[in-house]
């Protein structure tokens, strides 16, 4: 299978939809990501082989990024498409969540989430669903794959659907008793009837007693490791196939303290940043100069900058000829005091055509109550008839939910509590 292959398979909504948001946008709504993006994703990092080299792996898993808007898959197997029987147009450019159901445990779920936040891998059964509506016990495996700068650029996810004989009470709570499940309908014909059946979407039947659990046993040690070597041998293929040697790596090299220290934002810090439908950025005052580790796609199209030319810069380079000393002059002391500011200012896009910006900045402190970042959220005003210190409810309000997302995705990168388990202890 090749890149191209693999990129033409991007949903038709993709493409016919940016989903930028536009700039009046809001936190609240998820835009897809673009075709250009998923295609990407892949191209910059590995060679033009990479999509050939996964094909030839019989494993069922996907490719995604966390740096995409809503954490999407930007590769997926022909094992997993046979799996789940989804077509590729169907998948790539979704968030993996699509896969959960009724009855997929939520407890599971935030593991696996604690696990994208903690940046390491995991592997955990989950009760997943075919296109079909088929449930299928999953044994999940997933692991990060690393920049050279401890950036998280992919994660690797591989499913292996459990077999009967090592889940042998492998029904999903809810299940209406002494039915069968296929093709995604419940016949009640064997109402009177035991054992309760399920059977799987190309797979045989698993046989239960009524008052067993819907936890499935325990998997065999032998698929584990089988799970854990199929992670092991696709991530060897991205780093064989990266564009530069040692470029992508399956171990973090340097500390995740170090990571923050040099701007590199986490991926699960950049996962809430996506979701902000707004022109913001962030800016690190741990760093000389405080220079600007995110810029959000709707600055982007505000400014006219691209992101490789934004970040690492700091954000007096939108100023120009005309802009205001005075309002430059406040939002410096803000920062000094550490407190936000709200200014309008005459900013310049790169083209040099000058636009009248909203701009509310804020600092954004850590657990520990030190700044961590600044963020600047900014609100394109100059055909509206806004007044500096007018009626600017509305704006303000759009700006202080951003920034309160920023603070809360912040905030829960810190501290220790944040691997959560949801099994009940073994006695000993």
């Amino acid at each position: 299978m090749s890149l191209g292959s693999t990129s033409s398979g991007v949903p038709e909504k993709l493409k016919m939809d940016g989903g930028s948001g536009g700039r009046s946008g809001s936190f609240g709504k998820r835009r897809p990501a673009k075709l250009e993006e998923l295609v990407e994703s892949l191209s910059r990092a590995y060679n033009e082989k990479i999509g050939h080299a996964l094909g030839q792996h019989e494993y069922n898993f996907v490719l995604s990024d966390p740096r995409l808007p809503d954490h999407p898959i930007v590769f997926a197997s022909e094992g997993f498409l046979r799996m789940s029987g989804y077509e590729r147009d169907e998948v790539l450019g979704r968030n993996c969540r699509f896969l959960q159901g009724p009855d997929t445990d939520r407890g599971t779920v935030v593991e696996i989430r604690d696990a994208i936040r903690e940046e390491r891998a995991c592997q955990v059964r989950i009760l997943n669903y075919t296109k079909q509506g088929a449930p299928f016990w999953n044994l999940f495996h997933m692991a990060p794959i690393f920049a050279s700068d401890g950036r998280v650029i992919h994660y690797v996810g591989v499913q292996t659907p459990i077999a009967p004989d090592l889940a042998s009470e492998a029904v999903p709570v809810g299940l209406p008793a002494e039915g069968v499940v296929e093709d995604g309908a419940v016949s009640s014909e064997l109402e009177d009837q035991t054992p309760v059946k399920m059977r799987l979407n190309g797979g045989g039947e698993v046989k239960v007693d009524e008052e067993d659990d819907a936890e499935p046993a325990m998997v065999n040690e032998d698929l584990k490791k089988k799970a854990a070597l199929a992670v092991q041998r696709v991530t060897g293929e991205l780093t064989q196939s990266c564009r530069v040697e040692g470029a992508v790596l399956q171990n973090r090299r340097v500390g995740l303290s170090d990571c923050a220290a040099n701007g590199v934002v986490s991926s699960s810090l950049m996962l809430s940043l996506t979701r902000i439908q707004q022109s913001l950025v962030l800016a690190d005052p741990s760093l000389p100069d405080t220079p600007i580790v995110h810029a959000s796609d709707v600055f982007c199209e505000l400014t006219g900058y691209s992101r490789e030319e934004v970040v690492g810069r700091n954000c007096r380079f939108l100023q120009g000829p005309d802009t205001d000393p005075e309002a430059v002059r406040e939002i410096r002391e803000a920062i000094q005091a550490e407190k936000p500011c709200t200014v309008r200012i005459l900013n310049y896009r790169k083209d040099n055509t000058p636009f009248w910006n909203h701009l509310h900045v804020a600092p954004v402190r850590s657990a520990t109550g030190k700044v961590a970042y600044y963020v600047g959220v900014q609100l394109d005003v100059s055909d509206a008839d806004i007044p500096m210190r007018g009626d600017t409810m509305s704006a303000n309000a759009k700006q202080l939910s951003a920034v309160g997302v920023v603070r809360v995705a912040v905030r829960s990168l810190q501290g220790s509590g944040l691997r959560r388990s949801f099994k009940t202890p073994q006695p000993n």
